[in-house]
């Protein structure tokens, strides 16, 4: 594998570094931090890449990308040289996920592999809900875990240790809780079996901790860099991890702090912090998401959780990282209207990050060209308080 761009770009992957670790830690008084991914198929002053997880486009599906572990690294370096040639706080960073079904397969939920998006999972409870009280603790290399810890040592290997490795694709308790049940009646056996539903939410929640363990001690016993974060941007290793928390928009802040909050904080508790996305409007769940144990921060669509309350009720507390989003809820005409507007409203810029990015957006052919000048200028300007 060719890896010289990591020496050509040395300099600036390390000053990200010290930029990001200060952001994390709420002392980026200066300017928030930024980085620019997908803007669309149209741009100026730089070259349009797609994320790697992600695309559609290339010579293979998405299927046929993710899994062929050569195949999947050869497009994640490739995206990350085409990163480090922008201005922003990127750090690169090589990620063997595999969708939302790593807990799930481990239950025994069936895989369906679509060849043009990343797969899905049949729910496993047909009937009475209390047939969660007949599964088995999966082991951490039950169903596709195993597969991502082969891909983490195909990655590690290939590259001589000199990426950093960030976490897989984590889904929280409740998220993963409600694959295996199904969203439907998942939501239905809340009300009418709780104790089953709590007796699967903490089998998950033990599952997540131990292979989330488990995993990172695999990339330091290959010497290795492991990053908590998934999505942009790289956070330093002991400050937390991130989970997918998308479940979260359909209940309400009592059923949250009934069902998510004590596994949300057994997951922290372990990781010294926990880093929660969510898509969707989960604006309702603010105060429930006060009483999470070292929230470390939270990401989001600009679009979907309107930006505003989020800046007004976590800016300056914990991180913000957020994204276009949908462009549904709220309509942003472009990428440099989306920085514009963002800036506008935020009051410090302790733990802002802006991820110029659409990759699940919704934009159509009316879409604007995004210059990434532009950009650079608003963060230049704006970005300053």
């Amino acid at each position: 594998m060719k890896l010289d761009f990591l020496t050509t770009y040395a300099d600036k992957i390390a000053a990200s570094r010290e930029f990001l670790t200060r952001m994390w830690k709420l002392e980026n008084d200066e300017r928030p931090g930024f980085m620019i991914g997908y803007a669309g198929p149209n741009v100026r002053n730089g070259k349009p890449v797609e994320n790697a997880l992600f695309a559609r486009e290339g010579p293979d599906t998405v299927r046929e990308r993710i899994l062929d572990p050569a195949k999947y690294l050869a497009a994640q370096l490739q995206e990350a040289e085409a990163l480090l040639e922008r201005r922003g706080d990127y750090v690169p960073g090589l990620c063997p996920m595999l969708g939302i079904i790593g807990i799930p397969s481990a239950f025994g939920c069936e895989i369906v592999w679509w060849e043009d998006d990343l797969p899905a999972v049949r729910p496993l409870i047909h009937g009475d809900p209390d047939q969660v009280f007949d599964l088995l603790q999966p082991s951490i290399t039950d169903g596709e875990l195993g597969r991502i810890l082969d891909f983490t040592r195909y990655f590690l290997t290939h590259t001589d240790v000199r990426i950093p490795i960030r976490i897989t694709d984590v889904q929280g308790p409740l998220d993963s809780t409600a694959l295996i049940f199904g969203h439907n009646k998942f939501l239905m056996a809340m009300i009418t079996h709780p104790k089953a539903v709590h007796h699967l939410l903490q089998m998950v929640t033990d599952l997540t901790i131990e292979y989330v363990q488990a995993y990172r001690d695999l990339i330091h016993k290959y010497g290795g860099e492991f990053v908590p974060t998934i999505n942009y941007p790289w956070m330093p290793d002991g400050m937390g991890m991130q989970v997918a928390h998308d479940e979260c928009v359909m209940i309400s802040a009592a059923m949250h702090d009934e069902f998510a909050l004590p596994y949300l904080n057994q997951i922290s508790d372990a990781f010294n912090g926990i880093f929660i996305h969510s898509c969707g409007k989960w604006t309702h769940q603010i105060e429930s998401l006060r009483k999470v144990h070292n929230l470390r921060g939270l990401e989001f669509g600009a679009s979907e959780a309107p930006y505003g309350p989020m800046l007004d009720a976590f800016g300056g507390e914990t991180a913000l990282v957020m994204r276009v989003g949908l462009n549904r809820d709220i309509k942003f005409d472009g990428m440099a209207d989306y920085v514009r507007r963002v800036l506008a409203q935020h009051k410090t810029n302790r733990g802002l990050f802006i991820n110029v990015d659409v990759t699940n957006g919704l934009v159509d052919d009316t879409w604007p060209v995004t210059d990434f000048e532009e950009i650079y200028y608003l963060i230049d300007t704006l970005g300053k308080l």
